[in-house]
């Protein structure tokens, strides 16, 4: 019972039509959804009372007028459930209007013309503003047939189809103030949804821009979990790269550049591996002082990630080598980057109840930290384990077991770039089809892998 009382309230205010649609498509369809219930409602505990109370003669055209309003307002709800939110509404409102006019034309006495300024509201708030034409044609129609229903029956004493109205009034008596209460509820109405809707475009610009700093701090997939839950369980990732870059030299050289020079050099590096982020789908980590921290494989796994931290840290290189190259013809200091990569399990997360971080946790970032200060200056050094996902894509020099601090001997080599095969022509840093074919293969088996895993 309660579950079919839940799936009501769900179809009343329209869970599964409004999902994924801004503020304003919602109140629309929500205040048309909220209509058509409403008028549906009140004719169908009319009906019977309508046969005790009117004369028999106004009951053929009473049912037959209801049965067309109940049919216009079924089309209405099935273009609703469609998302075809415009149409909805002006079918919604046709209908109202049509019932309204049904029983204007009806009895000369009846109270119905007054329920053309109600949907001469209704509008501003079914139809969205972006459709200018229609909104403003659905206001200024009931505002007709209002004013016309009230000067053909009050000033002209025009007889309707059951009977001639009780009283009549001069036109200069009454229209004059009628028009002017018109306009200025139409005035007030419009100023108010204008007011809600600017309100509304604030809100929308500064949770966009809210959203656009989380992400700045946040993978996605982190944030929305944080916003649902409140809190982000750290992950275990079996395999991931984690890569290390950092300054030859950076003390000496800041010493002769003033603060705010020091700031634009480092954004502007800093902002060119950030491009290369979004290109791998690699997450950034950390900058601490002048070194950069990323990994590949987190938030979401991936069998490419030491393909892809190697290639960002290709085209890093590539980078401060052009940018040496500019300071040198230049007579101007310059930097020199060291590039450390290991690949191994890590546990990702946010930890913490205050200035969120996204960070990760293991001994392969000690020893990703440990390739990059036993690298050499221009060179990207790896470890074993990543050499071992790479060495199908890659040329490497073994360089042996190099002593890192704590964590003793470690098989290393240095990254030259990209297999003879691999490479396009003149260009060793440019990935030619082959290499493409082969890193599509990459993940089409990691892919076949999880399938028979799950099988």
């Amino acid at each position: 019972m309660i579950s079919r009382f839940n799936r009501f309230i769900d179809w009343v205010q329209l869970i599964g039509i409004t999902q994924g649609l801004n503020d304003q498509e919602i109140r629309a369809i929500r205040t048309t959804g909220s209509t058509q219930f409403i008028i549906f409602i009140i004719p169908a505990f009319l009906a019977i009372p309508i046969y005790f109370t009117e004369p028999p003669e106004t009951h053929l055209y009473s049912y037959s007028m209801l049965t067309i309003f109940l049919i216009a307002l079924g089309v209405a709800r099935y273009l609703l459930t469609k998302r075809r939110q415009t149409a909805a509404a002006v079918m919604t409102l046709v209908a109202l209007n049509f019932e309204f006019t049904v029983l204007t034309v009806a009895q000369a006495d009846d109270p119905a013309p007054l329920g053309f300024l109600v949907s001469s509201i209704l509008p501003f708030l079914m139809i969205l503003r972006t459709r200018t034409k229609t909104l403003w044609s659905l206001v200024i129609l009931p505002v007709f047939f209002f004013l016309a229903s009230q000067y053909y029956y009050r000033v002209f004493g025009g007889s309707a189809i059951f009977g001639p109205p009780r009283w009549i009034v001069p036109a200069d008596y009454l229209m004059p103030p009628l028009v002017l209460l018109v306009i200025a509820m139409i005035s007030i109405i419009y100023q108010f949804v204008k007011a809600v809707n600017k309100a509304e475009d604030k809100l929308s610009q500064e949770h966009a821009q809210s959203e656009k700093l989380l992400l700045n701090i946040l993978p996605r997939e982190v944030a929305d979990e944080l916003k649902q839950n409140g809190i982000s369980k750290p992950r275990h990732f079996p395999s991931a790269t984690v890569c290390f870059t950092d300054f030859e030299g950076f003390t000496k050289i800041s010493e002769s550049l003033g603060p705010s020079e020091l700031v634009a050099e480092l954004d502007r590096c800093f902002s060119y591996f950030d491009s290369l982020m979004d290109r791998y789908k690699l997450e950034k980590l950390k900058t601490i002082g002048d070194s950069y921290m990323f990994v590949g494989g987190i938030p979401n796994s991936s069998s490419t990630h030491a393909v892809d931290c190697v290639l960002a840290a290709l085209e890093i290189q590539a980078f401060m080598n052009q940018m040496k190259e500019i300071k040198t013809s230049q007579n101007l200091p310059y930097w020199q980057l060291r590039l450390g990569i290991h690949s191994g399990d890590l546990v990702a997360g946010v930890i913490g109840e205050k200035k969120f971080a996204y960070d990760v946790w293991s001994d392969t970032v000690n020893t990703a930290s440990r390739c990059e200060s036993s690298g050499a200056t221009g060179k990207i050094n790896i470890s074993g384990a990543t050499y071992a996902l790479v060495k199908d894509f890659f040329d490497c020099e073994y360089r042996g077991q190099i002593a890192a601090k704590h964590k003793g001997n470690i098989d290393m080599y240095f990254v030259q770039g990209l297999l003879p095969e691999l490479h396009r022509a003149g260009e060793p840093r440019v990935p030619n089809s082959e290499f493409e074919k082969r890193y599509a293969a990459l993940l089409s088996g990691a892919e076949k892998a999880e399938v028979g895993n799950a099988g």
